[in-house]
């Protein structure tokens, strides 16, 4: 009877630690794959320059100077990048949340 009870604690314990590991924000996504201004900046160099231009310096007036927007923009950031607005393209469907994250990242870091 003893070793029942040792091995149901041990199930227990096992099964609480495999619960927190897998529902913790760090263990859903590899460290590769964490939202980084690094990563940022390789994204806006792949999706973002052609329009605001390199180390987002905007080729003339026609687009949204991004470093002028601030830190209590983010939904705003975040909402335009996903949906569009104006000439801006709806990258919501290609971009993961994570990689908005990233581009919020790498804008505040050079702003």
């Amino acid at each position: 009877m003893k070793w029942m009870a040792r091995r149901a604690a041990l199930r227990a314990l096992c099964t609480g630690a495999w619960m927190a590991a897998a529902l913790s924000p760090a263990a859903a996504q590899p460290a590769d794959m964490q939202p980084s201004a690094e990563k940022g900046r390789q994204l806006y160099g792949s999706f973002c320059a052609r329009c605001h231009g390199l180390n987002m310096v905007t080729p003339g007036s026609a687009f949204f100077d991004l470093r002028t927007i601030t830190a209590d923009q983010q939904e705003r950031f975040e909402r335009s990048v996903n949906q569009g607005l104006r000439a801006m393209p709806a990258w919501g469907g290609i971009l993961k949340p994570g990689d908005v994250q990233s581009l919020w990242l790498y804008v505040m870091a050079g702003r």
